[in-house]
């Protein structure tokens, strides 16, 4: 399959990379930055680091780059419609600049010649949101452009839906203690959600997500039942989403973690995790689960459930991205 990836930043990359060991041929990327900066940070990765997935060979060239050999050509093209997807045979373009989130703005690939258009993002109402491990068959549907949801969505919509299934949900806190990123500032600045503005990497610090109105779509008996919150820490990559949940049925967490370890290894294996052990944010860098759910962390107070999940918000979520593309 020839992938072209349109937007090179931390996800961007990473599929970059991903996609390298694959069976697939990434033909171009599309970035403003310079292809010798870029270049250098597909060699380098604070997070990663150089050898991920053993060490790639990268080297810019006149049009582009090198990546283990094969050539990549490389565009700085802010108009989509001036690239050259149909001369390149492209089948599916992956969107990563978060730029381009409606169906219309999207569709402008498709008329530059690409097959196909993922959005590595939830996408504007008229963007199909497929989660895997939910509404596995909208693929059946065979649409042109599709969305991927976020790392957020994709942990907690799996989480959500077989709680609503085996015990019913009447109100719901959702906080995903989440890595800072790149929407962040470094030093106090001006922004208009103020508390975004500070500085990521000294405080502790509450920012405003729309989770909610994604979830509610997907469950409708949720509607105005959700509230939900993030809380960027200072490290620079993973997560953890804290759900409080008033339910409709008495329950235990032994009978909720037993349910998830069942899904585990059934219908939601290589998507969910349950973790046993005491563990920290830097233990699950690299684990491919959309949810790693923290059996340790599982409280009950009658019908009050807590219940937390693990993610690296890079990796598992690149993982994704690369599934959907196949199932495309």
């Amino acid at each position: 399959m020839k992938i072209a990836i349109n937007g090179m930043g931390r996800i961007g990359r990473l599929l970059c990379k991903l996609l390298a060991s694959s069976r697939h041929e990434i033909i171009a990327v599309n970035d403003v930055m310079t292809k010798d900066n870029l270049a250098y940070l597909l060699t380098y990765d604070s997070i990663y680091n150089q050898f991920f997935l053993g060490k790639n060979e990268i080297t810019a060239t006149r049009d582009g780059f090198q990546l283990n050999g094969r050539n990549v050509k490389g565009f700085s093209e802010p108009n989509p419609l001036a690239l050259p997807w149909k001369e390149l045979g492209i089948d599916v373009v992956i969107d990563c600049s978060g730029k381009f989130l409606t169906h219309e703005l999207l569709k402008q690939h498709l008329t530059a010649g690409a097959k196909r258009v993922l959005l590595s993002t939830t996408g504007a109402a008229g963007v199909p949101l497929f989660i895997k491990g939910y509404n596995d068959s909208i693929i059946s549907h065979n649409y042109d452009i599709l969305s991927s949801g976020g790392c957020m969505t994709n942990c907690t919509v799996l989480l959500l839906d077989h709680l609503i299934k085996h015990f019913g949900i009447d109100s719901l806190h959702i906080n995903v203690i989440h890595s800072f990123t790149s929407r962040q500032s470094l030093v106090d600045g001006p922004h208009k959600d103020f508390r975004r503005g500070r500085a990521a990497t000294s405080s502790v610090i509450p920012v405003k997500i729309d989770l909610d109105q994604t979830l509610e779509k997907f469950f409708p008996s949720l509607q105005n039942k959700i509230a939900t919150v993030s809380t960027r820490v200072p490290i620079n990559c993973g997560a953890l989403v804290d759900i409080h949940a008033q339910l409709q049925k008495p329950v235990s967490s032994d009978s909720v973690n037993e349910l998830f370890r069942k899904l585990s290894h059934s219908q939601l294996k290589g998507l969910l995790e349950v973790n046993e052990a005491p563990i920290a944010s830097t233990d699950i860098i690299c684990n491919v689960h959309s949810a790693v759910v923290d059996s340790t962390l599982t409280h009950v107070l009658g019908n009050h459930l807590k219940l937390s999940a693990w993610f690296d918000d890079q990796f598992a979520f690149t993982n994704r991205l690369i599934e959907i593309v196949e199932l495309m």
